[in-house]
């Protein structure tokens, strides 16, 4: 599903936005790996899946799944339901296992769409899933408006490591500490904007 997705959609994007993607190179081309951008747009996991160039199994809200055929095409883009309040152990575990199968995942680090990006506003389960998962985290930040013919700027950081935690019981201080890592990072890309063309 994802490859029909992006020779029908890629086209589309690259005619309707003009993308700009620095840092793409920090993307591992294979192994467990999650993808943890902030989220502004319903647009954002079509730009971060047509950037990436690897099938994303993205963390979607579980209401999104009451509708057959919305709930179809999430299953097909191997979508995985999560109650954005409290992430149960089914969600965990699908994401664990996605990521040991070598698998990447996209996570939104704000739970939901937001016009800004504040360094206070995410959710520690990023943290969780890397270290349960034991993969780095990619963090990314989108700059865009999506309107046509605009400019969609991704800046694409480098991997973030938790590999001290693996095995260990971590306590949710660490959780919280380690997830703002990521935050910070995401923050940080968004001062600079300047990137090479998409391509």
């Amino acid at each position: 599903m994802w490859r029909l997705a992006r020779i029908v959609l890629t086209p589309a994007y690259r005619l309707m936005f003009r993308f700009r993607v620095f840092g793409r190179e920090n993307i591992p081309a294979e192994g467990g790996v999650i993808l943890c951008g902030n989220h502004i747009s319903y647009h954002d996991p079509i730009a971060l899946g047509i950037v990436s160039s690897r099938d994303l199994n993205y963390l979607a809200k579980k209401e999104l799944f009451r509708r057959r055929f919305v709930n179809w095409v999430l299953t097909k883009m191997k979508a995985i339901p999560v109650d954005r309040e409290n992430v149960g152990m089914d969600s965990l575990k699908q994401v664990v296992k996605a990521l040991k199968a070598g698998e990447a995942v996209g996570i939104f680090m704000q739970g939901g769409r937001r016009s800004e990006v504040d360094a206070a506003d995410y959710k520690a389960g990023v943290a969780l899933f890397a270290i349960k998962g034991k993969a780095p985290v990619v963090p990314i930040h989108i700059n865009a408006t999506y309107k046509l013919f605009s400019k969609v700027i991704i800046n694409v950081g480098e991997p973030i490591s938790f590999e001290e935690y693996y095995g260990k019981k971590v306590r949710t201080e660490e959780l919280n500490e380690a997830a703002q890592k990521v935050m910070d990072s995401i923050v940080n890309l968004g001062v600079d904007d300047c990137g090479n063309d998409f391509g």
